[in-house]
């Protein structure tokens, strides 16, 4: 076009692969993302990732978190473990539990290369090693729970070992709130048929009464014990209580709360490991991911808690 002078005549060469240009260049490959629901009922295909380990050991001794979602109404279940290897148990129950619900066969299980998920015996979809895209569906489930729980923690100064109560709170409101793209009901609707009730939702991190129901009572004795709301039980119609005077985390649906007094920090007389502020994982400055397969934190000795999660 006579813009710049001097420049050789140049014959363009169909489907020329410029080597140096790919070596300076070469970027990681775009995916298309889904636009309709590619299952038909709810435990078709289930994908699955772990998280952690955590910067610190939650009460009960845990460093990671297994994330489970449906692939048809995106329903979620999380599970706490101290070592990786235990995701297989977790796994194997759940899947036999949802075989039991629905009669219904369950088609894949799809999750990264990670070694927890090499012993299963069921047909296993695995994604290409670091691309996280292709196990997209968990990967997004693991950010917006992680970064719930990091909110409902720093809300009102909670300690950092009560992760694994922050992750299972997220994870049962997800569950209620959050609607399924392109069908338009909530995840808990397209799994049990009804519609979900929000009604006995409380502020996580508030002052609450438990009532005393063991032994007998003196006439002027106390009624409750002071304790600090940490969310829901999972297998029963319970709120689950830290304690404050035994330092344990209990079961229970006698419960009165105060949401107008969120309990601080030093109500949970916290060591000195618990840093309000910082992220909860390692791997959270980062990606979302489950880190290097088969490596654990060290196992910490189990705390008081009566009641495990997972």
């Amino acid at each position: 076009m006579g813009l710049i002078r001097g420049l050789p005549k140049l014959r363009a060469e169909k489907d020329l692969v410029c080597h140096p240009c790919r070596h300076g260049k070469m970027v990681a490959a775009s995916h298309i993302p889904v636009s309709q629901v590619m299952t038909f009922y709810p435990g078709e295909l289930l994908h699955m990732d772990t998280v952690g380990p955590a910067r610190v050991a939650s009460v009960s001794g845990k460093w990671y978190v297994l994330v489970v979602v449906d692939d048809f109404s995106r329903f979620s279940w999380v599970f706490f473990m101290e070592f990786k290897d235990e995701a297989f148990g977790f796994v194997r129950d759940l899947v036999l539990r949802l075989r039991n619900e629905s009669h219904k066969a369950m088609r894949a299980i799809r999750g990264d290369n990670g070694g927890e998920f090499e012993t299963l015996v069921l047909n296993t979809e695995f994604s290409s090693p670091y691309t996280p895209p292709q196990n997209g569906v968990v990967e997004r489930k693991n950010r917006t729970l992680v970064e719930m729980a990091w909110t409902i923690l720093d809300e009102h100064r909670t300690p950092r070992r009560f992760w694994p109560e922050a992750v299972n709170t997220a994870c049962y409101i997800a569950n209620r709130i959050f609607l399924r793209a392109f069908l338009g009901k909530t995840s808990y609707e397209l799994r049990f048929g009804r519609q979900p009730s929000v009604k006995h939702l409380q502020a996580f991190g508030c002052r609450c009464f438990v009532l005393k129901k063991v032994g007998h009572l003196d006439k002027f004795e106390s009624r409750c014990l002071d304790g600090i709301f940490l969310g829901y039980a999972s297998s029963s119609r319970a709120f689950r209580v830290w304690i404050l005077e035994a330092k344990q985390v209990v079961e229970t649906c006698e419960v009165s709360f105060d949401e107008t007094m969120p309990c601080t920090t030093p109500a949970f007389e916290v060591s000195g490991d618990d840093e309000e502020g910082t992220p909860i994982f390692e791997d959270e400055e980062g990606a979302v991911n489950d880190g290097d397969a088969g490596a654990a934190a060290p196992a910490a000795a189990p705390g008081p808690s009566r009641y495990e999660l997972g």
